[in-house]
């Protein structure tokens, strides 16, 4: 590890100080990484928000080379693709995870929470991560995408192995097999309403989206968007314990939710950068040329507390009026297909703990929580509450 990176360290408990000291000092700054490479970090809330659509600063990656395996799920993603190509594979997925596709699974979201809840101890410490936050996510997840019960614990087993990177390569494998079968059965079987289905149906009357395309968008959908919202979602329990006036609040007007999702993700997210870009030319931003061939880093988390843009940007307010232009799923052609689906998760679990268990207190002080991953996804290990009784 590089000893001097401003991104190592205390960096992934807490970034913000970090990043606002980039922000009012050097908003376009350069900088090493953990790992010892040069990248451009971006950290004004205008600035970010231009690059964002600044078609110079590309995702493109040149796909792994043959090398006398076949292709696996997730050797390119969505995210390794620029416009026009990344347009064409991500409108396969578009309709299915539509804002008013997803809010029809409301329902059962909100009875995955209350049930998930009424499970869990009231008089010892409880682990949100892994007795509610991963179980509530994956079976939405599962629930969404029209996974069987059969197939569900083998594919919770090959998503954990990806997340805590346990030999990745078999867990490809597993996961590429898992999306050529089912795609397979479905196009035997067509007619599903799950996300899955529609997807291979859309597929099925397209020629311009390639098989290997096509898996590497469903294994992508299905590992991306549940570790970031079992996160996320411990992120914004462990910012309203630390803020009892407007976690009371909330617990007395559920109304607030819509408005306090936004400002929990503007407050604090897992990932404070984007996905590296790399500029495709000497790009200006922010009154600063970065030279062509660098990388560079998009702070979502800087440019979600510029006070800029953000008054009093450290202090969380539920009914912030700016909270939603908070950057934390993207902005332009890679704004995440799956925001629908996480607001939705975060809104039903907020609600579900804040009804059923409004007396739930940490287990732990914050200084003794453990934080993991890396300066663009940071991993809460664990969450221990006390919930306290369950209220019908």
């Amino acid at each position: 590890m590089t000893a001097h990176s401003p991104l190592g360290g205390r960096f992934t408990a807490d970034p913000h100080p970090v990043l606002a000291g980039l922000r009012e000092s050097c908003p376009v700054a350069r900088v090493t990484t953990p790992a010892g490479r040069a990248v451009w970090v971006v950290t004004r809330e205008e600035d970010v928000r231009a690059a964002f659509t600044d078609p110079r600063l590309s995702l493109a990656r040149t796909p792994p080379p043959v090398t006398g395996r076949p292709r696996r799920a997730l050797d390119m993603t969505l995210v390794d693709y620029d416009p026009p190509d990344h347009t064409r594979i991500r409108r396969l997925a578009a309709p299915a995870l539509s804002a008013a596709r997803i809010a029809a699974y409301r329902p059962l979201v909100e009875r995955a929470a209350g049930e998930q809840l009424a499970a869990l101890a009231a008089d010892r410490p409880v682990d949100l991560l892994a007795h509610f936050a991963a179980p509530f996510a994956f079976r939405v997840l599962c629930e969404v995408f029209g996974v069987a019960q059969a197939d569900r614990g083998p594919l919770r087993a090959v998503v954990d192995d990806l997340i805590a990177h346990r030999d990745v390569p078999a867990a490809q494998r597993r996961l590429d097999a898992f999306v050529r079968t089912g795609t397979a059965g479905r196009l035997a079987r067509p007619g599903g309403e799950d996300a899955f289905s529609r997807i291979v149906a859309a597929w099925s009357l397209r020629t311009d989206v390639t098989e290997d395309e096509l898996a590497d968008l469903l294994a992508m959908l299905l590992l991306a968007g549940f570790d970031s919202t079992v996160q996320m979602l411990a992120m914004a329990v462990l910012a309203l314990l630390a803020h009892p006036a407007e976690l009371a609040r909330l617990a007395a007007d559920p109304a607030l939710l819509p408005a306090a999702v936004d400002e929990l993700l503007r407050w604090d997210t897992p990932g404070p950068f984007a996905t590296t870009r790399t500029a495709l030319a000497d790009v200006p931003i922010g009154g600063t040329v970065v030279p062509a061939g660098s990388g560079v880093l998009l702070s979502v988390a800087a440019a979600n507390r510029d006070p800029r843009r953000h008054p009093d940007p450290d202090v969380l307010r539920l009914d912030r009026p700016t909270a939603a232009r908070q950057l934390g799923f993207g902005l332009g052609p890679h704004y995440c297909p799956g925001a629908p689906l996480a607001r939705l998760q975060l809104t039903a679990a907020l609600a579900a703990l804040l009804s059923h268990r409004p007396e739930l207190r940490a287990a732990v002080p914050p200084d003794q929580l453990q934080w993991g991953g890396g300066p663009q996804h940071r991993r809460l290990a664990a969450l221990p509450l006390l919930l306290g009784p369950d209220r019908p």
